[in-house]
Protein backbone atom coordinates (compact mmCIF):
# COMPACT_ATOMS: atom_id res chain seq x y z
CA UNK A 1 0.00 0.00 0.00
CA UNK A 2 1.59 3.31 -0.91
CA UNK A 3 2.37 6.06 1.74
CA UNK A 4 -0.36 8.07 -0.02
CA UNK A 5 -2.89 6.05 0.42
CA UNK A 6 -1.89 5.78 4.13
CA UNK A 7 -2.28 9.55 4.51
CA UNK A 8 -5.30 9.10 3.07
CA UNK A 9 -6.67 6.83 5.35
CA UNK A 10 -5.00 8.60 8.35
CA UNK A 11 -6.55 12.03 7.18
CA UNK A 12 -10.14 9.87 7.01
CA UNK A 13 -9.58 9.23 10.85
CA UNK A 14 -8.67 12.19 11.96
CA UNK A 15 -12.50 13.22 10.50
CA UNK A 16 -14.02 10.59 11.71
CA UNK A 17 -12.97 12.28 14.84
CA UNK A 18 -13.77 15.51 14.41
CA UNK A 19 -17.20 15.47 12.20
CA UNK A 20 -19.37 17.01 14.39
CA UNK A 21 -23.18 18.49 13.03
CA UNK A 22 -24.31 15.25 10.53
CA UNK A 23 -24.58 15.04 6.76
CA UNK A 24 -23.95 18.50 5.74
CA UNK A 25 -21.31 19.25 8.46
CA UNK A 26 -19.20 16.11 7.01
CA UNK A 27 -19.28 17.85 3.33
CA UNK A 28 -18.35 20.86 4.76
CA UNK A 29 -15.02 19.38 6.34
CA UNK A 30 -14.48 17.17 3.28
CA UNK A 31 -14.07 20.16 1.39
CA UNK A 32 -12.00 21.82 3.89
CA UNK A 33 -9.49 18.78 4.68
CA UNK A 34 -9.58 16.76 1.46
CA UNK A 35 -10.55 19.26 -1.26
CA UNK A 36 -8.68 22.66 -0.11
CA UNK A 37 -5.67 21.33 2.16
CA UNK A 38 -5.02 18.14 0.89
CA UNK A 39 -6.10 18.53 -3.02
CA UNK A 40 -7.12 14.67 -3.05
CA UNK A 41 -9.87 15.94 -4.86
CA UNK A 42 -10.97 18.74 -6.96
CA UNK A 43 -14.11 20.65 -5.62
CA UNK A 44 -16.16 19.28 -9.25
CA UNK A 45 -15.41 15.65 -8.25
CA UNK A 46 -17.19 16.30 -4.61
CA UNK A 47 -19.73 18.01 -5.56
CA UNK A 48 -20.85 16.02 -8.71
CA UNK A 49 -20.40 12.75 -6.06
CA UNK A 50 -22.58 14.85 -3.56
CA UNK A 51 -25.06 15.12 -5.74
CA UNK A 52 -25.17 11.34 -6.59
CA UNK A 53 -25.55 10.23 -2.86
CA UNK A 54 -28.27 12.87 -2.14
CA UNK A 55 -30.36 10.57 -4.46
CA UNK A 56 -29.42 7.70 -2.88
CA UNK A 57 -30.92 5.59 0.01
CA UNK A 58 -28.47 5.12 2.89
CA UNK A 59 -25.62 7.33 4.79
CA UNK A 60 -25.23 10.01 2.61
CA UNK A 61 -21.52 10.98 3.46
CA UNK A 62 -19.81 7.47 3.87
CA UNK A 63 -21.27 6.68 0.00
CA UNK A 64 -19.37 10.27 -0.70
CA UNK A 65 -16.47 8.48 0.54
CA UNK A 66 -16.75 5.00 -1.12
CA UNK A 67 -17.39 6.36 -4.27
CA UNK A 68 -14.29 9.20 -4.37
CA UNK A 69 -12.11 6.78 -2.71
CA UNK A 70 -13.04 3.74 -5.63
CA UNK A 71 -12.90 6.89 -7.95
CA UNK A 72 -9.30 8.01 -7.01
CA UNK A 73 -7.93 4.52 -6.11
CA UNK A 74 -9.69 1.33 -5.95
CA UNK A 75 -12.32 -0.61 -4.07
CA UNK A 76 -9.87 -2.06 -1.67
CA UNK A 77 -9.16 1.48 -0.71
CA UNK A 78 -12.77 2.33 -0.85
CA UNK A 79 -13.14 -0.62 1.89
CA UNK A 80 -10.94 0.23 3.94
CA UNK A 81 -11.32 4.40 3.62
CA UNK A 82 -15.06 2.96 4.95
CA UNK A 83 -13.87 1.00 7.88
CA UNK A 84 -11.88 4.11 9.31
CA UNK A 85 -14.35 6.02 8.83
CA UNK A 86 -17.10 4.15 10.83
CA UNK A 87 -14.75 2.86 13.35
CA UNK A 88 -14.38 5.58 15.68
CA UNK A 89 -18.58 6.20 16.21
CA UNK A 90 -18.65 2.31 16.16
CA UNK A 91 -16.17 2.36 19.10
CA UNK A 92 -18.39 5.46 21.07
CA UNK A 93 -21.41 3.63 20.66
CA UNK A 94 -20.60 0.66 21.87
CA UNK A 95 -18.65 1.99 24.83
CA UNK A 96 -22.48 4.12 25.35
CA UNK A 97 -23.97 1.10 25.43
CA UNK A 98 -22.06 -1.04 28.11
CA UNK A 99 -22.24 1.94 29.87
CA UNK A 100 -25.82 1.94 29.83
CA UNK A 101 -25.76 -1.92 30.53
CA UNK A 102 -24.01 -1.87 33.44
CA UNK A 103 -23.90 1.48 34.99
CA UNK A 104 -27.68 2.20 33.82
CA UNK A 105 -26.06 5.61 32.94
CA UNK A 106 -29.29 7.94 31.68
CA UNK A 107 -27.55 11.39 31.86
CA UNK A 108 -23.90 11.94 31.31
CA UNK A 109 -22.71 15.16 32.17
CA UNK A 110 -22.10 16.93 28.37
CA UNK A 111 -21.44 20.16 29.46
CA UNK A 112 -18.09 20.52 27.65
CA UNK A 113 -19.62 19.63 24.34
CA UNK A 114 -21.73 22.80 25.08
CA UNK A 115 -19.62 25.05 21.87
CA UNK A 116 -19.10 22.05 19.41
CA UNK A 117 -22.69 22.61 17.49
CA UNK A 118 -21.83 26.59 17.02
CA UNK A 119 -18.41 25.68 15.87
CA UNK A 120 -19.96 22.91 13.56
CA UNK A 121 -22.29 25.87 12.26
CA UNK A 122 -19.35 27.71 11.57
CA UNK A 123 -17.61 24.94 9.70
CA UNK A 124 -20.56 24.83 7.23
CA UNK A 125 -21.43 28.41 6.73
CA UNK A 126 -17.83 28.70 5.49
CA UNK A 127 -18.07 25.61 3.67
CA UNK A 128 -21.36 26.97 1.85
CA UNK A 129 -19.40 30.50 1.55
CA UNK A 130 -16.92 28.76 -0.38
CA UNK A 131 -18.89 26.81 -2.64
CA UNK A 132 -20.97 29.55 -3.61
CA UNK A 133 -18.07 31.83 -4.83
CA UNK A 134 -17.06 28.44 -6.84
CA UNK A 135 -20.22 28.02 -8.38
CA UNK A 136 -22.97 30.27 -8.41
CA UNK A 137 -21.80 32.26 -11.52
CA UNK A 138 -24.91 33.68 -13.26
CA UNK A 139 -28.11 34.78 -12.13
CA UNK A 140 -29.58 31.21 -12.62
CA UNK A 141 -27.24 30.03 -10.25
CA UNK A 142 -28.05 32.35 -7.66
CA UNK A 143 -31.78 31.99 -7.74
CA UNK A 144 -31.43 28.50 -7.41
CA UNK A 145 -29.01 28.65 -4.36
CA UNK A 146 -31.61 31.12 -2.87
CA UNK A 147 -34.02 29.15 -3.67
CA UNK A 148 -32.41 25.88 -2.41
CA UNK A 149 -31.93 27.39 1.26
CA UNK A 150 -35.24 28.88 1.21
CA UNK A 151 -37.03 25.97 0.94
CA UNK A 152 -34.76 23.51 2.64
CA UNK A 153 -34.74 25.50 5.64
CA UNK A 154 -38.49 25.78 5.88
CA UNK A 155 -39.62 22.29 4.82
CA UNK A 156 -36.78 19.91 6.21
CA UNK A 157 -38.12 16.21 5.64
CA UNK A 158 -36.84 13.27 4.08
CA UNK A 159 -37.49 13.79 0.15
CA UNK A 160 -36.50 18.02 0.62
CA UNK A 161 -32.48 17.53 -0.48
CA UNK A 162 -33.29 15.02 -3.32
CA UNK A 163 -36.20 16.94 -4.91
CA UNK A 164 -34.55 20.14 -4.44
CA UNK A 165 -31.04 18.52 -6.44
CA UNK A 166 -33.97 16.76 -9.52
CA UNK A 167 -35.40 20.57 -9.64
CA UNK A 168 -31.74 22.17 -9.59
CA UNK A 169 -31.22 20.04 -12.72
CA UNK A 170 -33.75 20.15 -14.41
CA UNK A 171 -34.21 23.85 -14.61
CA UNK A 172 -30.29 24.30 -16.29
CA UNK A 173 -31.30 21.72 -18.56
CA UNK A 174 -33.93 23.97 -19.52
CA UNK A 175 -32.02 27.28 -19.76
CA UNK A 176 -28.06 26.41 -20.18
CA UNK A 177 -26.56 26.21 -23.22
CA UNK A 178 -23.66 23.94 -21.89
CA UNK A 179 -22.52 21.68 -24.33
CA UNK A 180 -21.07 18.02 -23.79
CA UNK A 181 -17.13 17.87 -24.25
CA UNK A 182 -15.39 14.55 -25.77
CA UNK A 183 -14.43 12.45 -23.73
CA UNK A 184 -12.45 8.90 -24.11
CA UNK A 185 -14.70 6.25 -23.40
CA UNK A 186 -14.69 5.39 -19.55
CA UNK A 187 -13.07 2.25 -19.07
CA UNK A 188 -15.95 0.99 -16.52
CA UNK A 189 -14.95 -2.64 -14.22
CA UNK A 190 -18.94 -3.72 -13.79
CA UNK A 191 -17.32 -7.00 -11.57
CA UNK A 192 -17.88 -5.18 -8.79
CA UNK A 193 -21.45 -3.33 -9.48
CA UNK A 194 -22.63 -6.88 -10.32
CA UNK A 195 -21.19 -8.21 -7.53
CA UNK A 196 -22.69 -5.36 -5.27
CA UNK A 197 -26.19 -5.80 -6.88
CA UNK A 198 -26.28 -9.99 -6.00
CA UNK A 199 -25.57 -9.02 -2.48
CA UNK A 200 -27.57 -6.59 -1.99
CA UNK A 201 -30.56 -8.54 -3.55
CA UNK A 202 -29.82 -12.21 -2.13
CA UNK A 203 -28.89 -10.29 1.43
CA UNK A 204 -32.51 -8.68 1.76
CA UNK A 205 -34.28 -11.50 0.76
CA UNK A 206 -32.57 -14.32 2.38
CA UNK A 207 -32.70 -12.10 5.90
CA UNK A 208 -36.30 -11.46 5.26
CA UNK A 209 -37.16 -14.86 4.82
CA UNK A 210 -34.63 -16.46 7.87
CA UNK A 211 -36.27 -13.83 10.43
CA UNK A 212 -39.57 -14.22 9.10
CA UNK A 213 -39.58 -17.52 9.81
CA UNK A 214 -37.15 -18.57 12.87
CA UNK A 215 -38.32 -15.17 14.83
CA UNK A 216 -34.70 -15.57 16.08
CA UNK A 217 -33.46 -11.97 17.58
CA UNK A 218 -29.89 -11.91 16.11
CA UNK A 219 -31.88 -12.10 12.70
CA UNK A 220 -34.60 -10.03 13.45
CA UNK A 221 -31.82 -7.34 14.61
CA UNK A 222 -30.07 -7.54 11.39
CA UNK A 223 -33.29 -7.65 8.88
CA UNK A 224 -34.70 -4.99 10.08
CA UNK A 225 -31.65 -2.91 10.31
CA UNK A 226 -30.77 -3.74 6.94
CA UNK A 227 -33.92 -3.03 5.73
CA UNK A 228 -33.50 0.48 6.83
CA UNK A 229 -30.34 0.96 5.63
CA UNK A 230 -31.70 0.29 2.57
CA UNK A 231 -35.07 2.23 2.16
CA UNK A 232 -33.79 5.48 4.29
CA UNK A 233 -33.70 8.82 2.34
CA UNK A 234 -32.49 11.49 4.45
CA UNK A 235 -29.86 10.37 6.87
CA UNK A 236 -29.91 9.80 10.76
CA UNK A 237 -32.50 11.62 11.47
CA UNK A 238 -34.92 9.74 9.51
CA UNK A 239 -33.52 6.70 11.06
CA UNK A 240 -33.96 7.58 14.91
CA UNK A 241 -38.26 7.53 14.52
CA UNK A 242 -38.24 4.08 12.64
CA UNK A 243 -35.82 2.20 14.83
CA UNK A 244 -38.04 3.82 17.86
CA UNK A 245 -41.03 2.51 16.43
CA UNK A 246 -39.67 -0.90 15.70
CA UNK A 247 -37.47 -1.77 18.67
CA UNK A 248 -39.47 0.49 21.24
CA UNK A 249 -43.09 0.51 20.26
CA UNK A 250 -43.75 -1.88 18.37
CA UNK A 251 -41.23 -5.20 19.63
CA UNK A 252 -40.64 -4.14 22.96
CA UNK A 253 -36.88 -4.63 22.52
CA UNK A 254 -35.51 -1.96 24.47
CA UNK A 255 -37.44 0.63 26.89
CA UNK A 256 -37.91 4.27 25.80
CA UNK A 257 -35.56 6.03 28.34
CA UNK A 258 -33.06 4.22 27.30
CA UNK A 259 -33.27 4.82 23.89
CA UNK A 260 -33.85 8.73 23.69
CA UNK A 261 -31.15 9.38 26.61
CA UNK A 262 -29.13 7.47 24.33
CA UNK A 263 -30.00 9.39 21.80
CA UNK A 264 -29.42 12.26 22.75
CA UNK A 265 -25.55 11.90 24.20
CA UNK A 266 -25.54 10.56 20.47
CA UNK A 267 -25.84 13.72 18.54
CA UNK A 268 -22.83 15.06 20.29
CA UNK A 269 -21.21 12.62 18.90
CA UNK A 270 -18.24 12.49 16.10
CA UNK A 271 -18.84 10.79 12.64
CA UNK A 272 -21.84 9.29 11.00
CA UNK A 273 -25.07 9.71 12.35
CA UNK A 274 -26.39 5.82 11.71
CA UNK A 275 -23.89 4.71 14.16
CA UNK A 276 -26.28 5.36 16.28
CA UNK A 277 -27.22 2.09 15.26
CA UNK A 278 -24.46 0.50 17.40
CA UNK A 279 -26.02 2.03 20.69
CA UNK A 280 -29.58 0.52 19.50
CA UNK A 281 -28.39 -3.08 18.38
CA UNK A 282 -25.92 -3.27 21.71
CA UNK A 283 -28.54 -2.44 24.21
CA UNK A 284 -31.41 -4.86 22.56
CA UNK A 285 -29.44 -7.70 22.97
CA UNK A 286 -27.78 -6.19 26.81
CA UNK A 287 -29.76 -9.16 28.54
CA UNK A 288 -27.99 -11.85 27.59
CA UNK A 289 -24.65 -10.31 28.47
CA UNK A 290 -21.34 -8.65 27.49
CA UNK A 291 -20.58 -10.81 24.41
CA UNK A 292 -23.79 -10.63 23.04
CA UNK A 293 -23.93 -6.69 23.95
CA UNK A 294 -20.88 -6.60 21.60
CA UNK A 295 -22.31 -9.34 18.97
CA UNK A 296 -25.43 -7.28 18.72
CA UNK A 297 -23.82 -3.67 18.20
CA UNK A 298 -21.30 -4.81 15.19
CA UNK A 299 -24.47 -6.61 13.90
CA UNK A 300 -26.51 -3.64 13.51
CA UNK A 301 -23.44 -1.23 12.08
CA UNK A 302 -23.16 -4.00 9.56
CA UNK A 303 -26.48 -4.28 8.63
CA UNK A 304 -27.08 -0.42 8.74
CA UNK A 305 -24.25 0.41 6.54
CA UNK A 306 -24.05 -2.91 4.14
CA UNK A 307 -26.71 -1.53 1.78
CA UNK A 308 -25.40 1.91 1.40
CA UNK A 309 -21.96 0.44 0.55
CA UNK A 310 -23.19 -1.84 -1.77
CA UNK A 311 -25.51 0.66 -3.45
CA UNK A 312 -22.42 3.03 -3.76
CA UNK A 313 -20.07 0.48 -5.23
CA UNK A 314 -23.37 -0.54 -7.95
CA UNK A 315 -24.11 2.65 -9.01
CA UNK A 316 -20.78 4.12 -9.62
CA UNK A 317 -19.57 2.41 -12.61
CA UNK A 318 -23.07 3.72 -14.07
CA UNK A 319 -22.23 6.96 -13.37
CA UNK A 320 -18.98 7.52 -14.73
CA UNK A 321 -20.92 6.25 -18.02
CA UNK A 322 -22.82 8.88 -18.13
CA UNK A 323 -21.42 11.72 -16.42
CA UNK A 324 -20.07 13.35 -19.57
CA UNK A 325 -23.24 13.54 -21.69
CA UNK A 326 -24.57 17.24 -22.04
CA UNK A 327 -27.47 16.23 -20.12
CA UNK A 328 -25.39 15.07 -16.84
CA UNK A 329 -23.26 18.54 -17.24
CA UNK A 330 -26.26 20.51 -17.62
CA UNK A 331 -27.50 18.93 -14.63
CA UNK A 332 -24.30 19.66 -12.50
CA UNK A 333 -24.69 22.97 -13.14
CA UNK A 334 -27.89 23.58 -11.46
CA UNK A 335 -26.83 21.06 -8.76
CA UNK A 336 -23.87 22.47 -7.51
CA UNK A 337 -25.47 25.86 -7.08
CA UNK A 338 -28.15 23.87 -5.38
CA UNK A 339 -25.87 22.36 -3.13
CA UNK A 340 -24.25 25.56 -1.59
CA UNK A 341 -27.62 26.47 -0.57
CA UNK A 342 -27.88 22.96 0.87
CA UNK A 343 -25.02 23.48 3.15
CA UNK A 344 -26.08 26.99 3.67
CA UNK A 345 -29.86 25.65 4.82
CA UNK A 346 -27.88 23.21 6.86
CA UNK A 347 -26.48 26.31 8.59
CA UNK A 348 -29.97 28.39 9.42
CA UNK A 349 -31.62 25.01 10.55
CA UNK A 350 -28.79 24.10 13.36
CA UNK A 351 -28.70 27.97 14.41
CA UNK A 352 -32.62 27.75 14.65
CA UNK A 353 -32.60 24.92 16.51
CA UNK A 354 -29.88 25.78 19.09
CA UNK A 355 -30.67 27.85 22.15
CA UNK A 356 -29.48 31.83 21.68
CA UNK A 357 -26.57 32.73 23.10
CA UNK A 358 -23.87 35.50 22.56
CA UNK A 359 -21.41 32.79 23.43
CA UNK A 360 -22.64 31.12 20.46
CA UNK A 361 -22.95 33.62 17.77
CA UNK A 362 -18.86 34.53 18.83
CA UNK A 363 -18.43 30.78 18.56
CA UNK A 364 -19.60 30.98 14.99
CA UNK A 365 -18.43 33.88 13.85
CA UNK A 366 -14.85 33.02 14.93
CA UNK A 367 -14.86 29.72 13.13
CA UNK A 368 -15.76 31.65 10.31
CA UNK A 369 -13.01 33.78 10.44
CA UNK A 370 -10.37 31.57 11.50
CA UNK A 371 -11.16 29.11 8.42
CA UNK A 372 -10.93 31.94 5.97
CA UNK A 373 -8.25 33.78 7.14
CA UNK A 374 -6.10 31.27 8.73
CA UNK A 375 -4.59 27.47 8.33
CA UNK A 376 -6.14 26.24 11.13
CA UNK A 377 -6.95 22.80 11.30
CA UNK A 378 -9.93 21.54 11.94
CA UNK A 379 -8.97 19.12 14.71
CA UNK A 380 -7.90 22.15 16.38
CA UNK A 381 -11.31 23.76 16.16
CA UNK A 382 -12.34 20.91 17.53
CA UNK A 383 -9.89 20.72 20.64
CA UNK A 384 -10.59 24.60 21.45
CA UNK A 385 -14.36 24.35 20.76
CA UNK A 386 -14.05 21.47 23.81
CA UNK A 387 -11.38 23.44 26.20
CA UNK A 388 -13.25 26.23 25.99
CA UNK A 389 -16.79 24.46 26.57
CA UNK A 390 -15.02 22.67 29.54
CA UNK A 391 -14.08 25.98 31.03
CA UNK A 392 -17.36 28.14 29.71
CA UNK A 393 -19.68 25.46 31.79
CA UNK A 394 -17.51 26.02 35.21
CA UNK A 395 -17.99 29.79 35.31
Amino acid sequence: MSPRVLIYLRDIFGLALTSFGGPQAHLALMHQVLVRRRRYFSEDELMETQALCQLLPGPSSTQILIVLSQKRWNTVVALLALLVWILPATVFMLLLALLFARWEMRSVATDFLLLIQPMAIGIIAHSGYQLALRFVRNNTAMMLMLLSLLTAASFPTPWTFPLIILGAAFVTNLTSTTTSEAAAPATINWKSSYISLLILVAAFALTGFLALFTKARYLVLFENFFRFGMLTFGGGSVLVPQMFEQFVQHRHYLDAGDFLSGLAISQAMPGPTFSFATFVGGMIMKEEGLPALLAGGLLATLAIFLPGTLVAFFVYPIWQLVKHSMVARRSLEGINAAAAGLILSAAVVLYTSMEFRTVNIFVMVATFLLLQYSRMHVSLLVALALLSGYIYSRL
